[in-house]
């Protein structure tokens, strides 16, 4: 949770506690082990405050629906409680969102997002701002969708999800047509140049893949990567006619 330093002052601050709570046991000076226990105690509460991330998300589920059996057209959704760790923040921004194909028609709840850009590497990020609602700070339901052009045609394929805020649980889900199966599945964590293989990822009637973490790392890059087989010609020209 701390680096280095705050770990050191944390640890001041429990030897602080433990030292009021052996002045309260064993000595007559009640009143000062009281004060040192509360006042080790506030510092610590302060401490975890400020160390908080900005945002913590809870129940954070990003689903992929190919709707043509080429892979063409496909919607992605991200459906999350957003929780604001501090009263001053006013917005919200998704990012590392992938230009897998054509991406376009960023959405978040329903709504255009106030500002939109591309990072450093390629990948796009966009803003929502926060209600002025003391309220917001109980959780804001969170839904982010946009559409995918040509991202899907190839055998191999991956939906992934890169943890930026302290999240409790992370569900990826692909939904495709039927009339090109499933032909494998798996489900990956990349983390400090890494991969790791997750529990294999359960698939529903060849057309669902469906995978669950639990307290996934800030900072990680999760893969639900799955083959199909390629398109036949008769399909590809009704999908480029449609």
């Amino acid at each position: 949770m701390f680096d280095k330093r705050n770990q050191l002052i944390f640890y001041v601050n429990i030897l602080i506690i433990i030292f009021g709570i052996t002045l309260i046991v064993m000595s007559d000076f009640m009143i000062i082990g009281f004060l040192f226990i509360i006042s080790a105690a506030l510092l610590i509460y302060e401490q975890l405050q400020q160390n908080k991330g900005a945002f913590s998300i809870s129940g954070l589920e990003k689903i992929l629906t190919v709707k043509d059996t080429c892979g063409n057209k496909a919607e992605l959704v991200q459906k999350q409680k957003t929780t604001p760790c501090h009263v001053d923040n006013t917005v919200f921004w998704f990012k590392n969102i992938s230009p897998t194909g054509s991406v376009s028609g960023f959405r978040i709840n329903n709504q255009s997002p106030i500002e939109q850009t591309k990072d450093t590497n390629n990948k796009y990020q966009v803003c929502m701002a926060l209600p002025a609602n003391p309220k917001s700070t109980n959780g804001l339901d969170t839904t982010l969708s946009y559409t995918c052009t040509g991202a899907y045609s190839h055998t191999d394929c991956s939906l992934s999800h890169v943890v930026e805020d302290e999240t409790d649980h992370l569900k990826l889900i692909v939904e495709l047509p039927k009339g090109r199966p499933i032909s494998s599945a798996q489900a990956y964590c990349l983390y400090n140049g890494n991969k790791e293989a997750l529990l294999p990822p359960v698939i529903t009637g060849e057309t669902r893949i469906e995978t669950e973490i639990k307290e996934p790392r800030i900072g990680a890059e999760y893969l639900l990567e799955w083959k199909w087989p390629e398109a036949n010609i008769i399909r590809k020209i009704g999908c480029y006619l449609s």
